[in-house]
Protein backbone atom coordinates (compact mmCIF):
# COMPACT_ATOMS: atom_id res chain seq x y z
CA UNK A 1 0.00 0.00 0.00
CA UNK A 2 1.36 3.33 -1.09
CA UNK A 3 0.92 6.17 1.44
CA UNK A 4 1.67 9.74 1.12
CA UNK A 5 1.95 12.16 4.08
CA UNK A 6 2.41 15.50 5.39
CA UNK A 7 3.54 17.21 8.21
CA UNK A 8 1.57 19.59 9.53
CA UNK A 9 3.14 22.76 11.53
CA UNK A 10 1.35 25.38 13.56
CA UNK A 11 4.45 28.16 13.44
CA UNK A 12 7.41 26.42 13.54
CA UNK A 13 5.79 23.29 16.03
CA UNK A 14 4.97 20.42 14.42
CA UNK A 15 2.00 19.03 15.48
CA UNK A 16 1.05 15.59 13.53
CA UNK A 17 0.76 13.86 9.63
CA UNK A 18 -2.08 14.62 7.46
CA UNK A 19 -1.90 10.93 5.67
CA UNK A 20 -4.02 9.72 2.33
CA UNK A 21 -3.86 6.04 1.68
CA UNK A 22 -6.21 4.13 -0.93
CA UNK A 23 -8.12 1.73 1.65
CA UNK A 24 -9.54 0.49 -1.30
CA UNK A 25 -10.50 1.07 -5.21
CA UNK A 26 -13.34 3.11 -4.24
CA UNK A 27 -12.23 4.18 -0.96
CA UNK A 28 -9.33 7.18 -0.17
CA UNK A 29 -8.46 8.01 3.48
CA UNK A 30 -7.41 10.95 4.61
CA UNK A 31 -6.43 10.94 8.43
CA UNK A 32 -4.87 13.86 10.63
CA UNK A 33 -2.52 12.09 13.56
CA UNK A 34 -1.41 13.99 15.94
CA UNK A 35 2.11 13.99 17.55
CA UNK A 36 2.74 11.81 21.05
CA UNK A 37 4.52 15.11 22.18
CA UNK A 38 1.93 17.53 20.62
CA UNK A 39 -1.11 15.45 22.18
CA UNK A 40 0.43 15.49 26.03
CA UNK A 41 0.49 18.89 26.18
CA UNK A 42 -1.47 19.87 28.45
CA UNK A 43 -0.68 23.43 27.24
CA UNK A 44 -0.92 22.83 23.26
CA UNK A 45 -2.11 25.77 21.36
CA UNK A 46 -5.37 25.65 19.75
CA UNK A 47 -5.27 24.54 16.41
CA UNK A 48 -8.93 24.56 15.76
CA UNK A 49 -11.98 24.48 18.16
CA UNK A 50 -13.16 21.66 16.25
CA UNK A 51 -10.44 19.59 17.66
CA UNK A 52 -11.30 20.92 21.12
CA UNK A 53 -12.20 18.44 24.05
CA UNK A 54 -14.92 19.70 26.21
CA UNK A 55 -12.54 18.72 29.21
CA UNK A 56 -9.12 19.68 29.37
CA UNK A 57 -8.48 16.19 30.75
CA UNK A 58 -10.18 14.44 28.20
CA UNK A 59 -7.91 16.48 24.97
CA UNK A 60 -4.86 13.59 24.91
CA UNK A 61 -8.04 11.43 24.24
CA UNK A 62 -9.80 13.02 21.51
CA UNK A 63 -6.11 13.26 19.61
CA UNK A 64 -5.94 9.40 20.04
CA UNK A 65 -9.14 8.60 18.64
CA UNK A 66 -7.91 8.55 15.17
CA UNK A 67 -10.70 7.25 13.24
CA UNK A 68 -13.15 9.96 14.63
CA UNK A 69 -14.94 11.88 12.32
CA UNK A 70 -13.33 15.18 12.73
CA UNK A 71 -9.50 13.42 12.24
CA UNK A 72 -10.51 11.94 8.76
CA UNK A 73 -12.03 13.06 5.32
CA UNK A 74 -15.36 12.39 3.65
CA UNK A 75 -16.90 11.39 0.64
CA UNK A 76 -18.07 14.71 -1.06
CA UNK A 77 -21.56 15.49 -2.32
CA UNK A 78 -20.20 15.95 -5.82
CA UNK A 79 -18.79 12.37 -6.93
CA UNK A 80 -16.99 13.87 -9.44
CA UNK A 81 -14.70 15.64 -6.41
CA UNK A 82 -13.87 12.37 -4.54
CA UNK A 83 -12.64 11.95 -1.03
CA UNK A 84 -12.19 15.32 0.57
CA UNK A 85 -9.64 16.13 3.60
CA UNK A 86 -10.42 16.57 7.13
CA UNK A 87 -12.62 19.82 7.16
CA UNK A 88 -10.45 21.47 8.91
CA UNK A 89 -7.55 20.95 6.32
CA UNK A 90 -9.78 20.88 3.07
CA UNK A 91 -10.96 24.47 4.30
CA UNK A 92 -7.55 25.86 3.94
CA UNK A 93 -7.44 24.80 0.51
CA UNK A 94 -7.75 27.99 -3.08
CA UNK A 95 -11.03 27.89 -4.11
CA UNK A 96 -12.32 28.45 -7.59
CA UNK A 97 -9.92 30.46 -10.31
CA UNK A 98 -7.04 30.07 -8.30
CA UNK A 99 -7.74 26.45 -7.39
CA UNK A 100 -7.73 25.59 -11.17
CA UNK A 101 -4.09 27.96 -11.45
CA UNK A 102 -2.66 26.03 -9.17
CA UNK A 103 -3.17 22.54 -9.86
CA UNK A 104 -2.28 23.73 -13.85
CA UNK A 105 1.26 24.94 -11.92
CA UNK A 106 1.45 21.49 -10.02
CA UNK A 107 0.11 19.20 -12.94
CA UNK A 108 -2.36 17.68 -10.53
CA UNK A 109 -6.39 17.54 -10.69
CA UNK A 110 -8.10 20.44 -9.41
CA UNK A 111 -10.00 17.68 -7.07
CA UNK A 112 -6.69 16.40 -5.88
CA UNK A 113 -7.29 17.81 -2.54
CA UNK A 114 -4.41 16.24 -0.80
CA UNK A 115 -1.57 17.59 -3.18
CA UNK A 116 -3.49 21.02 -3.62
CA UNK A 117 -2.61 21.35 0.07
CA UNK A 118 0.69 19.88 -0.78
CA UNK A 119 1.69 22.33 -3.40
CA UNK A 120 0.45 25.94 -1.03
CA UNK A 121 1.65 24.56 2.17
CA UNK A 122 3.83 27.45 2.37
CA UNK A 123 1.72 29.84 2.24
CA UNK A 124 -1.60 28.56 3.59
CA UNK A 125 -4.30 30.83 5.75
CA UNK A 126 -3.25 31.46 9.35
CA UNK A 127 -0.23 29.59 10.43
CA UNK A 128 -0.81 25.97 9.58
CA UNK A 129 2.32 25.10 7.02
CA UNK A 130 2.30 21.33 5.31
CA UNK A 131 5.80 20.22 4.30
CA UNK A 132 6.77 16.55 3.12
CA UNK A 133 6.62 14.48 5.90
CA UNK A 134 9.79 11.84 6.36
CA UNK A 135 8.15 8.79 7.95
CA UNK A 136 10.29 5.06 8.06
CA UNK A 137 8.22 2.08 7.46
CA UNK A 138 8.10 1.30 11.57
CA UNK A 139 6.59 4.96 11.51
CA UNK A 140 3.78 4.14 9.04
CA UNK A 141 2.40 0.65 10.17
CA UNK A 142 3.07 1.83 13.81
CA UNK A 143 1.03 4.75 12.82
CA UNK A 144 -1.48 3.37 10.53
CA UNK A 145 -2.36 0.30 10.68
CA UNK A 146 -0.91 -1.13 14.15
CA UNK A 147 1.32 -3.56 12.76
CA UNK A 148 -0.52 -5.18 10.30
CA UNK A 149 0.43 -4.44 7.05
CA UNK A 150 3.31 -3.54 5.01
CA UNK A 151 3.66 0.04 3.81
CA UNK A 152 5.38 1.89 1.31
CA UNK A 153 6.20 5.62 1.72
CA UNK A 154 5.23 7.96 -1.46
CA UNK A 155 7.55 11.27 -2.40
CA UNK A 156 5.42 13.95 -1.75
CA UNK A 157 7.14 16.85 -3.70
CA UNK A 158 8.15 19.97 -1.84
CA UNK A 159 5.61 23.44 -1.92
CA UNK A 160 6.06 25.56 -4.82
CA UNK A 161 7.32 28.85 -3.89
CA UNK A 162 4.64 30.94 -5.95
CA UNK A 163 2.01 28.70 -4.84
CA UNK A 164 -0.89 30.37 -2.17
CA UNK A 165 -4.03 29.90 -0.88
CA UNK A 166 -7.09 32.47 -0.65
CA UNK A 167 -10.32 31.07 -0.10
CA UNK A 168 -13.40 32.22 -1.96
CA UNK A 169 -14.42 32.09 -6.06
CA UNK A 170 -13.66 35.82 -6.76
CA UNK A 171 -10.82 37.05 -8.65
CA UNK A 172 -7.77 37.25 -5.81
CA UNK A 173 -4.04 37.38 -5.58
CA UNK A 174 -2.08 37.31 -2.24
CA UNK A 175 1.02 39.97 -2.97
CA UNK A 176 3.46 41.99 -0.74
CA UNK A 177 2.81 46.10 -0.91
CA UNK A 178 6.63 47.34 -0.94
CA UNK A 179 7.67 50.45 0.92
CA UNK A 180 7.35 52.00 -2.64
CA UNK A 181 3.28 51.37 -2.72
CA UNK A 182 3.69 48.64 -5.43
CA UNK A 183 1.99 45.26 -4.92
CA UNK A 184 4.40 42.85 -5.97
CA UNK A 185 4.01 38.46 -5.80
CA UNK A 186 4.86 37.28 -2.41
CA UNK A 187 8.44 36.19 -3.87
CA UNK A 188 9.69 38.70 -4.94
CA UNK A 189 10.18 40.57 -1.32
CA UNK A 190 10.87 37.73 1.19
CA UNK A 191 13.17 39.42 3.18
CA UNK A 192 11.71 43.21 3.14
CA UNK A 193 10.60 43.70 6.25
CA UNK A 194 8.70 46.74 5.37
CA UNK A 195 6.35 44.85 2.78
CA UNK A 196 2.70 44.22 3.97
CA UNK A 197 0.79 41.01 2.74
CA UNK A 198 -2.35 42.11 0.68
CA UNK A 199 -5.39 40.26 -0.87
CA UNK A 200 -5.03 41.65 -4.06
CA UNK A 201 -9.20 41.77 -5.10
CA UNK A 202 -9.72 42.20 -8.98
CA UNK A 203 -12.45 44.04 -11.41
CA UNK A 204 -14.43 41.60 -12.61
CA UNK A 205 -16.48 41.95 -15.96
CA UNK A 206 -19.72 40.71 -15.35
CA UNK A 207 -19.99 43.01 -11.84
CA UNK A 208 -18.78 46.59 -13.04
CA UNK A 209 -16.94 48.29 -10.38
CA UNK A 210 -17.10 45.95 -7.56
CA UNK A 211 -13.84 47.16 -6.35
CA UNK A 212 -15.63 50.55 -5.76
CA UNK A 213 -18.53 48.94 -4.37
CA UNK A 214 -16.66 46.41 -1.80
CA UNK A 215 -14.57 49.51 -0.51
CA UNK A 216 -18.08 51.88 0.10
CA UNK A 217 -19.48 48.61 2.05
CA UNK A 218 -16.58 48.38 4.31
CA UNK A 219 -16.50 52.10 4.77
CA UNK A 220 -20.72 51.72 5.53
CA UNK A 221 -19.80 49.48 7.94
CA UNK A 222 -17.92 50.88 9.45
CA UNK A 223 -19.39 53.79 9.84
CA UNK A 224 -22.60 51.68 11.37
CA UNK A 225 -19.88 50.55 14.24
CA UNK A 226 -18.44 47.20 12.73
CA UNK A 227 -15.23 46.35 13.10
CA UNK A 228 -13.49 45.90 9.26
CA UNK A 229 -10.50 44.65 7.69
CA UNK A 230 -8.20 47.90 6.15
CA UNK A 231 -8.40 48.68 2.81
CA UNK A 232 -7.53 50.90 -0.15
CA UNK A 233 -8.23 51.22 -3.88
CA UNK A 234 -5.26 51.04 -6.05
CA UNK A 235 -4.88 51.37 -9.80
CA UNK A 236 -3.75 48.51 -11.89
CA UNK A 237 -0.12 50.37 -12.66
CA UNK A 238 0.88 49.75 -9.27
CA UNK A 239 0.19 45.87 -9.63
CA UNK A 240 2.80 44.03 -10.48
CA UNK A 241 2.33 40.25 -10.63
CA UNK A 242 1.10 38.03 -12.85
CA UNK A 243 -2.54 36.74 -13.00
CA UNK A 244 -4.27 34.80 -15.67
CA UNK A 245 -7.85 36.34 -14.86
CA UNK A 246 -9.89 38.17 -17.39
CA UNK A 247 -10.90 40.94 -16.18
CA UNK A 248 -12.60 42.47 -19.09
CA UNK A 249 -12.26 46.24 -20.41
CA UNK A 250 -10.00 47.34 -18.08
CA UNK A 251 -6.68 49.80 -18.41
CA UNK A 252 -3.61 50.71 -16.06
CA UNK A 253 -5.95 53.20 -13.87
CA UNK A 254 -8.57 50.92 -13.42
CA UNK A 255 -8.33 50.02 -9.89
CA UNK A 256 -8.46 46.96 -7.48
CA UNK A 257 -9.03 46.62 -3.73
CA UNK A 258 -5.96 46.09 -1.28
CA UNK A 259 -7.55 44.34 1.26
CA UNK A 260 -4.20 44.10 4.31
CA UNK A 261 -4.56 40.63 5.50
CA UNK A 262 -5.37 39.95 9.60
CA UNK A 263 -3.26 36.74 9.44
CA UNK A 264 0.10 38.48 8.57
CA UNK A 265 1.84 40.87 11.35
CA UNK A 266 1.47 44.26 10.00
CA UNK A 267 4.59 45.07 12.36
CA UNK A 268 6.46 41.97 11.51
CA UNK A 269 5.15 40.37 8.24
CA UNK A 270 7.28 37.31 8.48
CA UNK A 271 4.98 36.60 11.18
CA UNK A 272 1.77 34.73 11.32
CA UNK A 273 -1.28 34.98 12.82
CA UNK A 274 -3.33 31.58 13.40
CA UNK A 275 -7.04 31.77 12.17
CA UNK A 276 -9.44 29.78 11.25
CA UNK A 277 -13.35 30.16 9.71
CA UNK A 278 -16.43 28.99 10.89
CA UNK A 279 -16.73 26.02 8.46
CA UNK A 280 -13.31 24.53 9.97
CA UNK A 281 -14.53 24.90 13.68
CA UNK A 282 -17.81 23.40 12.98
CA UNK A 283 -15.88 20.42 11.22
CA UNK A 284 -18.34 21.59 8.13
CA UNK A 285 -16.97 20.65 4.27
CA UNK A 286 -16.46 23.96 1.96
CA UNK A 287 -19.20 22.81 -0.04
CA UNK A 288 -21.50 23.11 2.82
CA UNK A 289 -20.72 26.82 3.74
CA UNK A 290 -24.53 28.02 3.43
CA UNK A 291 -25.59 25.19 6.30
CA UNK A 292 -25.66 25.72 9.73
CA UNK A 293 -27.30 28.87 11.22
CA UNK A 294 -25.61 31.98 12.73
CA UNK A 295 -27.73 31.23 16.41
CA UNK A 296 -25.03 27.94 16.43
CA UNK A 297 -21.83 30.20 15.33
CA UNK A 298 -23.13 32.78 18.59
CA UNK A 299 -23.45 29.55 20.91
CA UNK A 300 -19.77 28.58 20.18
CA UNK A 301 -19.03 32.48 20.62
CA UNK A 302 -20.79 31.77 24.36
CA UNK A 303 -18.33 28.93 25.12
CA UNK A 304 -14.99 31.26 24.15
CA UNK A 305 -14.55 33.26 27.42
CA UNK A 306 -12.47 35.51 25.30
CA UNK A 307 -15.37 35.75 23.11
CA UNK A 308 -18.21 35.81 24.43
CA UNK A 309 -21.39 38.69 24.76
CA UNK A 310 -19.36 41.25 22.95
CA UNK A 311 -18.47 39.01 19.97
CA UNK A 312 -22.08 38.02 20.07
CA UNK A 313 -22.85 41.18 20.12
CA UNK A 314 -20.80 42.23 17.11
CA UNK A 315 -21.99 39.33 15.36
CA UNK A 316 -25.68 40.72 15.22
CA UNK A 317 -24.14 44.32 14.02
CA UNK A 318 -22.58 42.37 10.82
CA UNK A 319 -25.95 40.41 10.07
CA UNK A 320 -28.22 43.84 10.36
CA UNK A 321 -25.44 45.55 8.29
CA UNK A 322 -25.79 42.64 6.13
CA UNK A 323 -29.44 43.08 5.66
CA UNK A 324 -29.29 46.71 5.28
CA UNK A 325 -26.69 47.07 2.20
CA UNK A 326 -28.18 43.81 0.75
CA UNK A 327 -25.01 41.06 1.38
CA UNK A 328 -26.27 37.66 1.00
CA UNK A 329 -22.72 36.19 1.28
CA UNK A 330 -22.22 36.41 4.99
CA UNK A 331 -21.55 32.31 5.18
CA UNK A 332 -19.34 29.51 7.38
CA UNK A 333 -16.30 30.97 5.40
CA UNK A 334 -16.98 34.67 5.88
CA UNK A 335 -16.84 34.63 9.82
CA UNK A 336 -14.03 33.48 11.89
CA UNK A 337 -11.48 33.75 14.64
CA UNK A 338 -7.92 34.85 15.02
CA UNK A 339 -5.66 33.37 17.63
CA UNK A 340 -3.31 36.57 18.41
CA UNK A 341 -2.96 34.64 21.85
CA UNK A 342 -2.32 31.16 21.19
CA UNK A 343 -5.00 29.98 23.79
CA UNK A 344 -7.93 32.74 23.65
CA UNK A 345 -8.96 33.51 20.33
CA UNK A 346 -10.72 36.78 19.20
CA UNK A 347 -12.93 38.19 16.34
CA UNK A 348 -11.26 39.47 13.45
CA UNK A 349 -12.40 42.65 11.92
CA UNK A 350 -15.20 41.83 9.10
CA UNK A 351 -13.81 40.95 5.75
CA UNK A 352 -15.28 40.02 1.89
CA UNK A 353 -18.47 42.19 2.70
CA UNK A 354 -20.61 43.11 -0.52
CA UNK A 355 -23.50 45.68 -1.01
CA UNK A 356 -24.79 43.50 -3.68
CA UNK A 357 -28.09 45.29 -3.87
CA UNK A 358 -26.50 47.51 -5.66
CA UNK A 359 -26.81 45.35 -8.94
CA UNK A 360 -30.23 44.33 -10.35
CA UNK A 361 -29.25 40.57 -9.21
CA UNK A 362 -32.40 40.22 -6.49
CA UNK A 363 -31.28 39.59 -3.08
CA UNK A 364 -33.30 36.98 -1.82
CA UNK A 365 -31.76 36.94 2.08
CA UNK A 366 -29.22 36.05 4.36
CA UNK A 367 -26.74 33.28 3.22
CA UNK A 368 -27.27 31.61 6.95
CA UNK A 369 -30.40 31.25 9.08
CA UNK A 370 -31.00 33.11 11.74
CA UNK A 371 -31.62 29.96 14.45
CA UNK A 372 -32.04 26.41 13.24
CA UNK A 373 -35.09 24.83 11.50
CA UNK A 374 -37.89 23.27 13.52
CA UNK A 375 -38.33 19.96 13.62
CA UNK A 376 -41.67 18.41 12.02
CA UNK A 377 -43.02 18.17 15.48
CA UNK A 378 -42.42 21.98 16.50
CA UNK A 379 -43.81 23.06 13.01
CA UNK A 380 -46.88 21.14 13.68
CA UNK A 381 -47.25 22.19 16.86
CA UNK A 382 -47.68 25.86 15.59
CA UNK A 383 -51.09 27.47 14.53
CA UNK A 384 -51.60 28.01 11.11
CA UNK A 385 -53.36 31.17 11.19
CA UNK A 386 -51.30 33.94 9.69
CA UNK A 387 -51.73 36.65 12.16
CA UNK A 388 -48.75 38.71 13.45
CA UNK A 389 -48.80 36.89 16.69
CA UNK A 390 -48.66 33.53 15.34
CA UNK A 391 -45.94 34.46 12.78
CA UNK A 392 -43.68 35.67 15.88
CA UNK A 393 -43.38 32.61 17.09
CA UNK A 394 -41.82 30.70 14.06
CA UNK A 395 -38.26 30.71 14.19
CA UNK A 396 -36.60 33.27 11.93
CA UNK A 397 -35.78 32.24 8.86
CA UNK A 398 -33.21 33.57 6.26
CA UNK A 399 -35.70 37.11 5.31
CA UNK A 400 -37.00 37.60 8.72
CA UNK A 401 -35.52 41.35 9.80
CA UNK A 402 -34.09 41.58 13.38
CA UNK A 403 -37.13 42.79 15.01
CA UNK A 404 -37.74 42.44 18.65
CA UNK A 405 -39.31 39.18 18.74
CA UNK A 406 -36.53 37.50 17.18
CA UNK A 407 -34.08 39.25 18.60
CA UNK A 408 -35.49 37.88 22.00
CA UNK A 409 -35.75 34.34 20.73
CA UNK A 410 -31.96 34.76 19.71
CA UNK A 411 -30.72 35.95 23.17
CA UNK A 412 -33.10 33.70 24.88
CA UNK A 413 -31.97 30.63 23.67
CA UNK A 414 -28.20 31.50 24.03
CA UNK A 415 -29.13 32.67 27.69
CA UNK A 416 -27.82 36.24 26.75
CA UNK A 417 -29.19 39.18 28.34
CA UNK A 418 -31.68 40.89 25.68
CA UNK A 419 -31.43 44.23 26.57
CA UNK A 420 -27.66 44.84 25.59
CA UNK A 421 -28.27 43.11 22.50
CA UNK A 422 -30.71 45.20 21.34
CA UNK A 423 -29.39 48.68 22.39
CA UNK A 424 -26.25 47.20 20.17
CA UNK A 425 -28.67 46.66 17.28
CA UNK A 426 -30.24 49.67 17.56
CA UNK A 427 -27.08 52.04 17.81
CA UNK A 428 -26.06 50.01 14.66
CA UNK A 429 -29.09 50.90 12.87
CA UNK A 430 -29.26 55.00 13.49
CA UNK A 431 -25.61 54.96 12.60
CA UNK A 432 -26.76 53.81 9.23
CA UNK A 433 -29.41 55.37 8.77
CA UNK A 434 -27.29 58.97 9.84
CA UNK A 435 -24.63 58.12 7.90
CA UNK A 436 -25.06 55.74 4.67
CA UNK A 437 -27.01 58.42 2.76
CA UNK A 438 -24.62 60.63 2.15
CA UNK A 439 -21.46 58.02 2.17
CA UNK A 440 -23.10 56.14 -0.95
CA UNK A 441 -24.16 59.64 -2.68
CA UNK A 442 -20.27 60.21 -2.61
CA UNK A 443 -18.95 56.73 -3.29
CA UNK A 444 -17.67 55.86 -6.86
CA UNK A 445 -20.14 54.15 -8.21
CA UNK A 446 -22.79 54.71 -11.11
CA UNK A 447 -25.71 56.80 -9.88
CA UNK A 448 -27.80 53.38 -10.72
CA UNK A 449 -25.85 51.66 -8.60
CA UNK A 450 -26.42 54.13 -5.77
CA UNK A 451 -29.93 54.17 -6.41
CA UNK A 452 -30.47 50.54 -5.88
CA UNK A 453 -28.53 50.80 -2.42
CA UNK A 454 -30.19 54.01 -1.34
CA UNK A 455 -33.68 52.55 -2.23
CA UNK A 456 -33.16 49.16 -0.54
CA UNK A 457 -32.34 51.72 3.02
CA UNK A 458 -35.43 53.45 2.31
CA UNK A 459 -37.38 50.29 2.53
CA UNK A 460 -35.78 49.25 5.53
CA UNK A 461 -36.30 52.62 7.52
CA UNK A 462 -40.03 52.70 8.22
CA UNK A 463 -40.08 48.99 9.30
CA UNK A 464 -36.63 49.71 11.60
CA UNK A 465 -38.46 53.18 13.61
CA UNK A 466 -41.86 51.20 13.40
CA UNK A 467 -40.02 48.37 15.84
CA UNK A 468 -37.85 50.90 17.89
CA UNK A 469 -34.60 50.47 16.30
Amino acid sequence: MNVKGLALLLGERRIGVLFQYPLSHDHTVHRFVADEDFLNDPAQPILSLSFRARQPQAQAAFWKAITAPPLNGSLSKDPQRGWLLPAFFQNLLPEGPLRTRIADMRGCSPNDHFELLAATGKDLPGDVHAMPAALDRGDLERLITQNNDALEMSVVAAPMDDAISVSGVQAKLAVLRDQGGRFVARTKLADDTGARHVIAKLPVAEYPFLPELEALSLQLARSAGVQVVEAELAPLDLLAAEHHYELGDVNGRTRFLAVYRYDRDADTPTRRIHCEDFAQILGVQPEDKYTQDYLTIAAVMMTVPSLGEAAVHELLRRILVSDLMGNPDMHLKNIGLRYTDPRAPDLPPAYDLVAYAAYPIGIHGRALSLMPAPSPSQAASWPAASSSKAAARRPADRKSPLHPVVVRDFCARLGLPEKPAWTALRRCAQRAFDTWPALIRDAEITDRMKERLLARLDSYTPAAKAARV
